[in-house]
């Protein structure tokens, strides 16, 4: 049962990560029925609730967001009595509680399906950004540049360091290929889930009949590794040298024609 919501909250919380936001949907499962009374997520959370104490050191985020939704939940829950209540000012003052109490209770689901998937070591790496025009001509190639043009101002509004590697333009102000570093906290935590091929219907620019066509273009996020300083040790290292064997030319059995060498502390053969 856990791990059937919990592959649920994953697929959730790939369609919400990013900048393009989505919508508000888990696969088949929408949010609403994923959070529904008695169902395997709420019985999951009402347990980490309830067992708090043993909890605390492992999880004391999903706890305290998890009470949080259960209180604003309830407050919700009052507030809407007083929706028939005869006061029309009192009504009025009801109905903008609900709705700033239902966005209250949309976040605090959204940062609970965040919480539960898993964390990576890259989460906090910076990354790649490589953006490829697929399927679809030119239309293609506009449509990746669209794509290009909105991850840069997302990491600006992220507050990301975005520098472009590579640009190789169309001749109609569409994009072929571009890659592009992006540093900054998170960075990758919050683009790795982009990676993939995006699609678009539209009436492109080029087409003078107003039909509708399909164009692709594909996006790969490559978390940048740390550097690291490597120390071999020579005495660490078995070099073995092959030379041809046979009649034949001068260099034959005088030139070390193949050579192999072998880190021996890291050699399972």
């Amino acid at each position: 049962m856990r791990s059937r919501f919990l592959r649920s909250a994953f697929r959730w919380a790939r369609q919400a990560a990013g900048p393009a936001r989505r919508h508000v949907s888990c696969g088949s499962l929408p949010l609403e029925e994923l959070f529904a009374r008695g169902g395997p997520l709420r019985t999951f959370l009402e347990r980490q609730v309830g067992s708090e104490v043993q909890l605390q050191v492992r999880r004391p985020e999903l706890v305290a967001v998890a009470k949080l939704l259960n209180e604003k939940e309830q407050e919700l829950q009052e507030t809407g009595h007083l929706l028939h209540d005869e006061n029309e000012d009192l009504r009025k003052l009801a109905e903008s509680e609900i709705t700033s109490c239902q966005k209250e209770i949309a976040q605090l689901k959204h940062q609970i399906i965040l919480l539960l998937v898993p964390s990576e070591e890259t989460d906090e790496s910076d990354l790649i950004l490589e953006v490829t025009a697929g399927v679809g001509g030119q239309e293609a190639m506009l449509f990746t540049s669209e794509i290009f043009a909105m991850y840069q101002q997302y990491a600006a509004f992220k507050g990301w360091h975005f520098e472009t590697l590579e640009y190789f333009p169309s001749e109609i102000g569409g994009l072929r290929h571009a890659s592009a570093s992006i540093g900054g906290s998170e960075a990758y935590k919050h683009m790795k889930f982009e990676g993939g091929v995006h699609r678009v219907q539209r009436v492109p620019k080029t087409e003078k009949q107003g039909r509708i066509h399909t164009s692709t273009m594909t996006v790969a996020i490559l978390p940048q590794p740390t550097e690291i300083n490597l120390v071999i040790n020579p005495k660490d290292l078995r070099i073995d040298t092959k030379r041809a064997s046979g009649a034949g030319g001068q260099h034959v059995n005088t030139t070390d024609s193949a050579v192999r060498i072998v880190h021996l502390p890291t050699d399972w053969h």
